[in-house]
């Protein structure tokens, strides 16, 4: 029985050590948050926040007299100036353009134009020679039915080797073919003459063209005078 009571209270006393060590933690623990952390360490996890610093001063303001006034002024009439004269060149250059593409253009169809005039030189030239081959054969026939009207007189006397109505028929076969190469020897002057007065109209239209080529040329280097002049001359 002596033994079982010691055991008793051992575990008694330890039982209430225990329990006054708990206590007495939690007292701590207690007094360890109500109290504020006076050192300046931080603890790990927490940013320390800083006081914002002040801007640095600026440079002070100025205030602007009259004579700087009236500098902006003339800085500004300047660069207006320029402008001004850089846009008028601008535009002179633009219409000294336009009139030389104009003129460039107005000598293209003048040259093709006096190109069409000499094409239809060339066509009134070969129609008048072939009119000329053709009277030349007309001539030809018209000669030989002569021939035919001399044997048929020399028939009538009763030296011809051809009977008088075989004379006949050949002087009029051939003034049929003189009468016909007379006729198509006409046509083709008719053709001649045509073409011959298209080449006309086209030399007309080539002269027309040529003189509005001169005069766009006078305008484009009139424009390009300017402008040159006005380069020159600066704001």
């Amino acid at each position: 029985m002596g033994s079982q009571e010691e055991g008793s209270l051992r575990r008694k006393e330890f039982q209430k050590r225990t329990d006054e060590d708990i206590d007495s933690f939690l007292a701590k623990k207690e007094f360890s948050k109500s109290t504020p952390q006076t050192t300046g360490a931080t603890p790990t996890g927490q940013k320390s926040v800083e006081a914002p610093s002040k801007p640095a001063p600026g440079p002070e303001k100025r205030e602007l007299t009259d004579e700087d006034h009236e500098e902006a002024i003339k800085l500004a009439r300047t660069s207006r100036a320029e402008r001004e004269a850089y846009h008028d060149v601008a535009v002179l250059r633009k219409k000294a353009h336009s009139y030389g593409h104009k003129a460039a253009k107005f000598y293209w169809k003048h040259k093709s134009a006096e190109a069409a005039a000499q094409k239809c030189s060339a066509k009134a030239v070969a129609f008048r020679e072939k009119a000329a081959a053709r009277r030349e054969k007309a001539k030809d026939y018209l000669e030989r039915a002569k021939s035919y009207e001399e044997e048929l007189s020399e028939a009538a006397h009763g030296t011809a080797e051809l009977s008088p109505e075989s004379l006949r028929t050949r002087i009029a076969t051939m003034e049929r073919k003189a009468a016909k190469e007379e006729e198509v020897a006409r046509r083709n002057e008719a053709k001649a003459a045509s073409a011959t007065e298209k080449g006309a109209k086209y030399r007309s239209k080539a002269a027309k063209f040529l003189e509005q080529n001169k005069l766009n040329e006078v305008e484009s280097r009139r424009f390009s005078k300017r402008a040159d002049n006005l380069e020159k001359a600066g704001p």
